[in-house]
């Protein structure tokens, strides 16, 4: 009789997880694929609308009038090698402070024209897709980083999962996924979401491929956007969190992290030459005229604003510029409320680290993941945006389910019950989501949707008209025509009443003028707006162009008076260049008023031009 072998009851995937705790066990390929198609279905349900949408906002930077996107194969070495904006506008630039290094969203979108050219709907599309493989992501790192048992039945119901739905469902995103340009944020967010799960996986296994993996995908999160760079705090964070017993591979992977984060460094600037000279420009620099107590303050009360909108995330706009954000100093409870809000939130950390980690894990990966967007490392351009929060929403999702099923488990005697108010939340998301996606329909109907909510914007309110004017160049109908117009001019008029100085707004006063005129042929009226316009920002070019239009068409006499009121208004405030330059766009064009005439030679002797101004006597 021959002797049976006894059979190990130990499968090859559990000596491969043998350093993980055993009630943890790595999901199978069919329960990632059914966790996959839900997302991915998920993501459609939410975001179906958006394949029917255009191109808007910041769109044409990275795609429509990008030279190099809309090259195909051709254009991806000179996004390799070139800041952001070249592209877009063709020079070096001081846009933004440090310039924007984030090749890799723009070379998909370049790979995208070689096929499809042109073609938002296939971008919506792919936009929608990667990000519901952000939900998989989600659930499958949190899963593993959280060591969760292997209970197959219960995979679509564990901790891990239904923050994956909340962070799915949570309407604070809609601007990153239905803005195709903000594919940025949601391939940064794969790769750093990646990044962490394989620095898990080769804690958890040793292997040597997974270090590398882990390599890469922090490279390529890195290439997407420079948000990556703060999961070099998250992940040793998280190691000392769920595996400290792992020391060495903790210095290990930490060490990887760091030398990979230099070469980026030196990569990125050996490309864009590094500058921290903040521009002047407020709509580029929010914080133009502001002391530095103001600044910060003001900061403060951003920050207290990201926290009320990753769990209350209403009312939700994309312009968040001046003076939306109002200017406060530290009187002002706003910022008071802030900062003692952010410093309960450190001295938590170490108060939750034992009993709640998990509670001191999404606390810091907050911290982490909002402070490169929060004006405090850097200046962002804007004193906040909703897509900044995309990765950072994440803490959220975990504390509040965290927090709910720990209310559930002591006041309620039904075990699922935390799963039920979870999945309310996720219905409630759900349609916030559903309701906010159709404002990134079109420029009207983001700037419709924007000056609701951001009236006191100088920008929402001048893009609101211009969004206006637009639509009336396109129409025939004269009746709507004259309503679109009257509709616009108080949205820059309010723009230019919030900010003066502010050329775009000043651009499109001068614009809804000329086209007033078409209509009533008041010439006083029209030059009287032009003066106004003028007298604030003379170097709109708009009306030099019409002037150049009226000289040969208008009464001389109303446009020599114009010429001689604006160069006067403009010799008081010490602009006699531009002074100079109406009276002689004037005068060169047949209006030889005598008083025109004088205050050119007067001029020109007073800058020293003495040859030059013999002509005018």
């Amino acid at each position: 009789m021959t002797k049976k072998k006894k059979v190990s009851p130990k499968t090859n995937t559990e000596k491969t997880n043998a350093v993980i705790p055993m009630s943890y066990k790595a999901l199978g390929t069919s329960t990632k694929g059914i966790g996959l198609a839900i997302f991915t279905l998920l993501s459609i349900l939410l975001y179906f609308q958006c394949f029917q949408y255009g191109y808007v906002l910041d769109d044409k930077i990275a795609i429509s009038e990008n030279n190099y996107t809309k090259a195909g194969f051709s254009g991806i070495w000179n996004l390799l090698t070139t800041d952001t904006f070249m592209g877009y506008l063709g020079e070096e630039n001081n846009l933004l402070p440090g310039g924007r290094y984030r090749p890799l969203s723009l070379i998909t979108f370049a790979i995208e024209h070689q096929f499809f050219g042109l073609s938002p709907k296939i971008s919506h599309f792919i936009n929608v897709l990667l990000y519901g493989l952000c939900g998989l992501l989600t659930w499958v790192t949190m899963r593993r980083l959280f060591m969760e048992k292997a209970v197959s039945n219960k995979a679509f119901m564990c901790f891990s999962f239904l923050v994956a739905i909340l962070f799915i469902t949570h309407p604070i995103h809609t601007e990153a996924v239905g803005n195709i340009k903000g594919r940025d944020e949601v391939m940064s967010y794969i790769f750093s979401i990646l990044t962490l799960l394989f620095a898990l996986k080769y804690v958890d296994s040793k292997k040597i491929m997974t270090l590398i993996g882990m390599t890469m995908m922090y490279f390529l999160g890195l290439l997407s956007k420079e948000n990556t760079i703060t999961f070099l705090l998250i992940i040793p964070v998280a190691l000392l969190l769920f595996r400290p017993k792992n020391i060495k591979l903790l210095t290990i992977i930490t060490s990887v992290l760091l030398i990979t984060t230099v070469a980026y460094l030196a990569l990125r600037f050996s490309i864009i030459d590094f500058s921290t000279a903040e521009s002047n420009d407020v709509m580029n620099n929010p914080f133009v005229g502001m002391t530095g107590m103001q600044k910060h303050a003001t900061i403060s009360y951003t920050l207290l604003k990201y926290i009320g909108l990753m769990f209350v995330p209403a009312p939700l706009t994309h312009d968040y510029y001046p003076y939306h954000i109002p200017i406060l100093s530290f009187s002002d409870w706003r910022a008071i409320i802030s900062i003692l809000l952010h410093v309960g939130l450190l001295l938590a950390i170490p108060y939750f680290w034992k009993k709640h980690r998990k509670i001191s894990f999404a606390i810091i990966f907050y911290i982490a993941s909002i402070s490169i967007v929060s004006n405090v490392v850097v200046g962002v351009g804007t004193f906040m945006n909703e897509r900044f929060a995309f990765t950072a929403s994440l803490s959220a999702c975990i504390v509040m389910v965290y927090v709910i099923k720990k209310a559930a488990q002591k006041f309620s005697p039904n075990k699922n019950a935390f799963i039920l108010v979870t999945g309310l939340i996720a219905v409630f998301y759900s349609v916030l989501t559903i309701a906010r996606v159709p404002a990134w329909e079109s420029e009207l109907a983001l700037n419709s949707a924007a000056i609701k909510v951001s009236k006191n914007s100088a920008r929402a309110n001048s893009f609101m008209a211009t969004a206006l004017f637009n639509r009336y160049k396109e129409i025939d109908d004269n009746v709507e025509k004259k309503s679109l117009i009257n509709r616009a001019e108080p949205y820059a008029q309010k723009a230019v009443k919030i900010l003066p100085n502010y050329k775009n707004a000043n651009l499109m006063l001068s614009g809804i003028a000329a086209e007033k005129y078409k209509y009533d042929k008041d010439l006083n009226q029209l030059l009287a707006s032009f003066t106004t316009v003028a007298s604030r920002r003379p170097d709109v070019e708009y009306i030099s162009t019409y002037m150049k239009y009226l000289n040969s068409r208008a009464d001389t006499n109303t446009l020599a008076d114009f010429y001689v009121n604006i160069a006067q208004i403009l010799q008081q405030q010490g602009r006699s260049d531009w002074a100079l330059h109406y009276l002689l766009m004037g005068y060169n064009d047949g209006i030889t008023d005598t008083r025109m005439k004088g205050m050119i030679y007067n001029i020109l002797i007073a800058q020293g031009k003495t040859a030059q101004a013999q002509q005018y006597q």
